[in-house]
């Protein structure tokens, strides 16, 4: 792992900032106040280049209650921990607090560092090592190793390099492939620069001249520098340190809590789908609706909790929740989160996202505790297969790029994840497009019933017209994958499809005796008006028949091939739409030009018809329109 973040946690004034002094010749403490009162308040970073070679960044976080937010702000995102126990005074409240902070945040890797050796006698530091051993058991740090230094006197310092080196060299690295996510944790002016924003990028990677998007607010802006522990570089990849200079910014527009990603993939959230683990030495229980201070990343809010599986949660337990936030955030799948007491302020509890960007539930509903225990699966146990598969039930039907974005999975884990769901038969391709098999089945099964419908209440009409057939479908079903749609029951012989008409694949459209009357009536009025038909509506009252009726019957005829249509209130027999058409050929065949009235003349038709059928020639690609005349396109 070439890039990697290295953080410290543990009780104020245990020594965590001359311990990284030792470490990498940087004093992290960046204000007065730090350096007067001697302790950390806010986070400070410095390089760390380890006896490998590699280039880590390390993160000093304040050890003090009061400044836990800042904490909780760089322990995102760390690859590993120094738990850092002063020799004097052994485990301590923020040392446990901390450690609460880092099993909640997925922490995996970590050394037990114990400092100020120098103040203590040997025997003193095995009950501290034994002390200590018996507060990490059942945690992540329980099989840790711990290690004795004094960084004052540089006792232990450079072991503990080489440990660092050897527990970090098999760590997978993070994902650059996918979309960039930078939350930030420090924005300040520079005179002459400009703004600049720092964090841990988590995701993706950026480079000089990208367009970035910063949410909140929400504004575009171009990336103008880009720097690694302080060296100017063209790009920065996942699981480093940086700071980006942004244009056009003004200042107070980016804050802590903001995201840094591409244009397009986040949007904030005020309600998210979450499972939650409550401390078990938490001080109460949660009731429905309570509230808590919540921390994702490096932002905080405050997050009711909409308690959907249990009546109330209690110390130890774990349970299904929608947190409604007070100030919306940008989160994502799987991203742990912590939760503190509203008042007075301690670690209670944390867990991870399951849906960012839920619909509001009620409570007890089994559908949507099942869908959020399928979410909850590890992914190797199918929990991103769950997610991409109710994504795409959301979409109604998309392609393997947009479930990318909308997942922010990647595409390759993506095109897996559906190989995987097709192979399994939960999920079909439509055309370029995926769609879940029991949504396609609805959607199918609901076509073939409608057009059943309609041709038992409209036993004459061909068909129904492809729109209003699409209307069925939700409107975020888009045009390409209807068509697919169509061409797939056309495959399967479960439908027709002619022109702009559906119908059933086996239907014939078969009139009654007294329909043939009428409909021998109609084609007869069009036969002998010849090339000045009559209107629909005095067609229809000559054959005694209402509006009610018109697209069934004129879409008959049509589809028959005896009447042609021209616009929805203008049709011909064929034979004059023929004569017409024979008319216009000869004409071109002598002529270069026509002009309205010289084909008004020919057909011995009204202008009126004349400029319709002109009109007709000119879609249908048979003429085209030049200032006041016509020209043959196909003669």
């Amino acid at each position: 792992m070439e890039q990697l973040i290295i953080g410290t946690a543990g009780h104020v004034d245990h020594g965590k900032t001359v311990l990284i002094k030792a470490l990498t010749g940087i004093d992290t403490d960046r204000f007065q106040e730090e350096k007067e009162r001697g302790i950390s308040i806010d986070l400070g970073f410095a390089p760390f280049r380890l006896p490998g070679g590699r280039l880590a960044g390390v993160v000093d976080v304040p050890g003090h209650e009061r400044f836990i937010h800042n904490m909780l702000a760089g322990a995102a995102g760390m690859d590993l921990v120094m738990l850092v126990v002063d020799a004097t005074e052994g485990v301590m409240p923020q040392t446990s607090e901390h450690l609460d902070i880092l099993e909640l945040l997925g922490t995996r890797t970590g050394i037990v560092v114990i400092t100020k050796i120098d103040l203590v006698e040997e025997e003193w530091r095995e009950l501290v090592r034994d002390e200590i051993r018996e507060a990490l058991e059942g945690t992540f740090l329980e099989q840790a190793p711990i290690h004795a230094v004094s960084a004052i006197r540089g006792e232990g310092i450079e072991e503990l390099k080489s440990m660092i080196d050897s527990l970090t060299a098999d760590l997978e690295p993070r994902d650059s492939s996918g979309p960039l996510r930078l939350p930030v944790d420090r924005s300040f002016v520079i005179s002459g620069f400009g703004t600049v924003v720092t964090g841990t990028l988590v995701q993706g990677s950026v480079r000089v001249g990208d367009t970035v998007s910063i949410i909140p607010p929400g504004l575009d802006v171009r990336v103008r520098n880009i720097q690694v522990h302080d060296d100017d570089v063209q790009e920065a990849v996942a699981g480093t340190r940086v700071a980006l200079n942004l244009s056009g910014l003004e200042k107070g527009q980016v804050i802590r809590g903001s995201v840094i990603s591409n244009p397009g993939y986040y949007s904030q959230t005020g309600l998210i789908d979450v499972s939650i683990d409550l401390l078990e030495r938490a001080p109460r229980q949660i009731k429905n609706l309570d509230p808590v201070h919540f921390f994702l990343g490096t932002a905080r809010t405050v997050a009711r909790l909409h308690l959907l599986d249990t009546k109330e949660l209690r110390p130890g337990q774990s349970a299904l929740v929608q947190c409604r936030l007070d100030r919306p955030l940008v989160a994502e799948r799987g991203d742990p989160f912590v939760i503190r007491s509203y008042s007075p302020m301690t670690t209670i509890g944390g867990g991870k996202v399951l849906d960012p960007y839920p619909v509001k539930h009620r409570r007890f509903r089994p559908d949507v505790i099942e869908r959020l225990q399928e979410l909850k699966q590890a992914p190797s146990a199918g929990g991103d297969s769950a997610f991409v598969r109710r994504k795409l039930e959301e979409l109604k039907a998309a392609d393997i790029s947009r479930l990318a974005k909308e997942t922010r999975l990647g595409q390759d884990k993506v095109a897996a994840i559906l190989d995987e769901l097709i192979t399994r038969g939960l999920v079909q391709k439509l055309g370029s497009a995926c769609i879940v098999t029991a949504v396609l089945k609805e959607y199918e099964e609901k076509l073939l019933a409608e057009l059943g419908k309609f041709h038992r209440e409209q036993p004459l009409a061909p068909g129904m017209s492809r729109a209003r057939l699409k209307g069925l479908l939700p409107s975020a079903f888009t045009q390409r994958d209807y068509d697919a749609l169509l061409k797939s029951l056309r495959d399967r012989e479960l439908v027709s499809a002619k022109s702009d008409l559906v119908s059933l694949y086996d239907f014939k459209a078969d009139p009654s005796a007294q329909d043939k009357s009428k409909l021998d009536s109609l084609t007869g009025l069009y036969r002998t008006s010849w090339l000045q038909p009559p209107s629909v509506k005095d067609a229809l009252e000559k054959i005694g028949e209402g509006q009610g009726r018109k697209e069934e019957l004129y879409n008959y005829l049509v589809s028959s091939g005896i009447l042609v249509k021209i616009s929805e209130e203008l049709y011909f027999h064929r034979d004059a739409y023929d004569e017409a058409l024979k008319l216009l050929q000869k004409h071109f065949a002598e002529n270069d030009k026509l002009t309205l009235g010289e084909f008004r003349d020919l057909t011995g038709s009204s202008r009126k018809y004349a400029q319709a059928l002109l009109e007709h020639f000119d879609q249908v690609r048979v003429t085209r329109r030049v200032e006041d005349h016509r020209i043959a396109l196909k003669r």
